[in-house]
């Protein structure tokens, strides 16, 4: 066997195996709670808690009810995500009748999923995909909800811009890549804002006539925008209460200790009451703060775009990100799993990816710990709770120097060759398939004349 394709396999068998490890630590939590042990103790405990297992009872998920069609609150099967997702878990439900089976069907997805995403880095990347094969996340977060769905379609867009075919045209690759993303955001909502600095590049770049940019703008806005909207219109027609039931809930949302966010450790005690007034003033906040940061973001990449006549769509994707996440009202833990791709396909230095999974570790061990210290009694005035503020003030600092690192960095171009042939494109422009610039990017070569 080729040593690539062997390491390839390599990569994807820890892949499979990380997650199947999460399954493991997740099982304890679909099992009924020892007679006199508090069951936020049991869960802290183990740290085995997954939305996977926790909505199977709470949203009525063994009814087997069609999502999003029935009602105007969530439960009867509806659960509080984007509508693919929400069809996705009634299809992976319906050959179960128990929270322990439905988290083994989620696993198995889920390592299928993860391999998925490790044979697509491995394209673009080459042996960095051993950061996400190999790194603690897969372990932590493969079944601590459905992102993995999301992070797919991201990182399917990734490759339909940096390594595609070689028989596609650049209309093609912006097309595609919007697509991806578009899916991608009717899973969760998160991979849409990756469709702005998309279109930035298809217009600003100068690699075309003005009608051609133009021309491939509107294609990865429409197919972005397409996904989105077929995903979401047939349920608003028949059910709109109940497709309004999964934003009102998250509009709705208290930013309480389990969210770890900034915003609620930051502005204690003033956050400690998750049914006060300051529950508002946070969300605008954050709100407020989400908003300032993607203008910014995205104000740099047109900037830098029209002073290099190539834009860094994929840098300022990963800054948008780092953004949101430090400045939404949850931090959830599973996060990183959106972030970690774009560790591999940029040469982020290895201690700013080494420091950002400590810190993520310290944040999530330390919050299991430190609940199941405060379920005992014990307080939380212990090592637990300062390894979780440790964890979340430094997952925060980190973001917010990842924006500048993002912009600083090169693409991780894949091995082999350093550019092929360029291939024609009926569009007017042409293509360098997995060619890098000297600027570090990837995809589209100069003008053409």
């Amino acid at each position: 066997m080729h040593p690539r394709l062997l390491e390839r396999v390599a990569m994807c068998v820890v892949a499979a195996v990380a997650t199947a490890l999460n399954v493991l630590v997740k099982l304890p939590c679909t099992l009924p709670t020892p007679d006199g042990v508090p069951r936020g103790a049991f869960v802290s405990r183990f740290g085995c808690w997954s939305d996977v297992a926790a909505l199977w009872n709470s949203r009525d998920l063994a009814g087997h009810v069609f999502p999003y069609v029935t009602g105007s609150t969530l439960g009867d099967g509806t659960v509080e995500y984007p509508t693919l997702t929400g069809v996705w878990v009634w299809l992976t439900a319906l050959p179960v009748g128990s929270a322990r089976g439905f988290l083994l069907v989620t696993g198995i997805v889920a390592a299928v999923l993860a391999v998925v995403v490790t044979l697509l880095l491995a394209r673009v990347a080459g042996r960095r995909a051993w950061i996400w094969a190999a790194t603690p996340p897969l372990a932590l977060y493969a079944v601590y909800n459905w992102d993995l769905l999301a992070v797919v379609c991201t990182v399917a867009g990734l490759v339909a811009m940096v390594r595609p075919p070689s028989t596609w045209s650049t209309t093609t690759r912006y097309t595609v890549a919007g697509i991806a993303f578009g899916l991608g955001g009717a899973f969760k909502l998160w991979p849409l804002m990756f469709l702005a600095p998309l279109a930035i590049a298809a217009l600003l770049d100068r690699d075309a006539p003005l009608a051609v940019r133009v021309r491939r703008t509107a294609a990865s806005l429409g197919g972005g925008v397409g996904v989105v909207l077929a995903a979401n219109v047939p349920f608003v027609l028949v059910n709109l209460p109940g497709w309004l039931s999964v934003f009102t809930f998250q509009a709705a949302r208290p930013i309480g200790p389990s969210t770890l966010s900034i915003w609620y450790y930051g502005l204690l005690p003033w956050s400690a009451d998750v049914r006060g007034p300051f529950q508002q003033t946070m969300g605008t906040l954050s709100t407020a703060a989400t908003a300032l940061g993607i203008v910014a973001v995205l104000t740099v990449t047109v900037v830098l775009a029209l002073r290099r006549g190539t834009t860094p769509w994929l840098q300022s994707a990963a800054a948008l990100l780092a953004v949101y996440m430090v400045c939404n009202k949850v931090a959830s833990p599973q996060y990183v799993l959106w972030l970690l791709p774009f560790f591999v396909v940029l040469r982020v230095g290895g201690w700013w990816i080494a420091a950002y999974l400590v810190a993520d570790v310290c944040a999530v061990v330390g919050f299991f710990r430190n609940s199941f210290y405060a379920a005992v009694g014990v307080g939380t005035d212990t090592w637990a709770y300062q390894a979780m503020t440790v964890g979340i003030w430094g997952r925060a600092a980190l973001l917010v120097a990842l924006v500048v690192v993002f912009f600083r960095t090169t693409s991780a171009g894949p091995p082999g060759p350093s550019a092929r042939a360029a291939v024609p494109d009926p569009d007017g422009s042409a293509v360098l398939s997995g060619a890098r610039r000297s600027d570090g990017r990837t995809g589209a070569a100069g003008p053409t004349g």
